[in-house]
């Protein structure tokens, strides 16, 4: 009894195991895990971000970017004479396929980095498995409870919430003379504390929200509550959300007869996707960001140059992705094999990438200050510069 026992237990522990390394992989990688020989020839980095449903064109922009830094690196010799490969992760902007598609990067691929997530939600769920790992995990959410983690693994290659927002609600406040608000903001992790930040911030600034809506991702009528924030009367609405979301928020409110100046916290809305999807309804929205693709640096025009030669349209994201991508390299060319010595020499590195100097503090967040941005004749300008 008690050998058919143990056998019937090894059996299950086998079927549970394939189970689990399977879950949630469909196109979680774009590189086989080769022959061992093969693995000491490369360093295989692991992008986690949404490649279907409504938030794939986040994650196309992303991996656009990482693809542009490897040519650029691989085409010069690449790390210490090991090549760059890519394995993608599709993690549908859930948390669940986060986990999933972040665990088979590491576990069976072999993924010495990750980048990502776009989303804030999926990025604090992966970085569990990250962390545990000892694995380097950089990632573009915006959500300030990211930087309340304890993986020291975990950096963020954008600004966070908590020097996004203040930047943004202290020039509502003092350049257009806002004083009752109203919030729409996406039911997410990013959401919430994007909203939070903001409320904190206003207090000091004499701003009250008066009132505070919410929607679900992949919505598309906002009906209900734009007619709630019309009768309102608001000085301005923050929305806090991603650009396809805001375009259709920005139209819906134009054929409501909602004419109240839009604002958002960070720079979700950089894209040209805003204007071509939103179109005169997007005119004069505001948001804070940490970039400018019309800054004339070497890094700049360096990497539009790069996009140019391999037919890759310029983004916000394909350039901050691409950032996290030559950032992860210089941290492997200092620190190596050792995942501790990588982990070290990221955390202290000082380089200039496409936007901007890039160091981190103990939190492994940015300290630059962002730019504050404005849509105006169909063109991104900026309307008040980094301080």
């Amino acid at each position: 009894m008690g050998f058919k026992t143990k056998l019937l237990g090894i059996v299950l522990f086998l079927i549970l195991s394939t189970l689990v390394v399977g879950c949630g992989t469909d196109g979680a990688s774009s590189g086989s895990s080769g022959s061992s020989s093969k693995d000491n020839d490369v360093i295989r980095v692991g992008l986690q971000a949404p490649m279907s449903g409504d938030n794939a064109q986040y994650g196309d922009e992303m991996k656009n970017g990482v693809e542009l830094a490897f040519i650029n690196i691989n085409d010069n010799g690449g790390i210490n004479g090991k090549k760059l490969e890519l394995l993608v992760g599709d993690d549908k902007a859930t948390p669940s396929e986060a986990v999933a598609v972040v665990n088979k990067m590491i576990m069976n691929d072999k993924a010495k980095a990750i980048i990502g997530g776009y989303n804030s939600s999926p990025t604090i769920a992966s970085q569990e498995v990250s962390g545990k790992a000892e694995v380097l995990h950089v990632n573009m959410g915006a959500s300030p409870e990211l930087s309340k983690l304890s993986n020291p693994y975990l950096f963020r290659i954008i600004l966070t919430g908590s020097v996004y927002v203040p930047a943004v609600m202290e020039y509502m406040a003092e350049e257009k003379g806002i004083k009752k608000v109203v919030s729409l903001y996406e039911n997410t992790d990013y959401g919430v504390t994007m909203f939070e930040a903001a409320k904190e911030s206003a207090e000091s600034l004499g701003v009250e929200f008066i009132s505070n809506e919410t929607y679900n991702p992949g919505d598309k009528n906002f009906s209900a509550q734009l007619s709630k924030i019309k009768k309102l009367n608001p000085d301005a609405v923050m929305i806090v959300g991603l650009y396809n979301e805001v375009a259709l928020i920005s139209q819906q409110a134009k054929q409501a007869g909602l004419d109240v100046q839009f604002f958002s916290p960070d720079d979700s809305m950089y894209s040209e996707q805003l204007i071509e999807l939103g179109g005169e309804a997007v005119e004069n929205h505001i948001f804070a960001s940490m970039l400018n693709l019309n800054m004339e640096t070497e890094e700049m025009n360096e990497f539009k140059k790069l996009a140019d030669a391999n037919n890759v349209k310029v983004e916000a994201n394909t350039a901050i992705a691409y950032d996290a991508a030559m950032t992860i390299a210089k941290a492997f060319e200092e620190g190596g094999d050792s995942p501790e010595k990588v982990r070290e020499a990221f955390a202290t590195i000082k380089y200039n990438g496409v936007t901007g100097p890039i160091e981190f503090d103990e939190n492994g967040d940015r300290s630059n200050k962002p730019m504050i941005m404005q849509v105006k004749n169909g063109e991104f300008i900026v309307i008040q510069e980094q301080e």
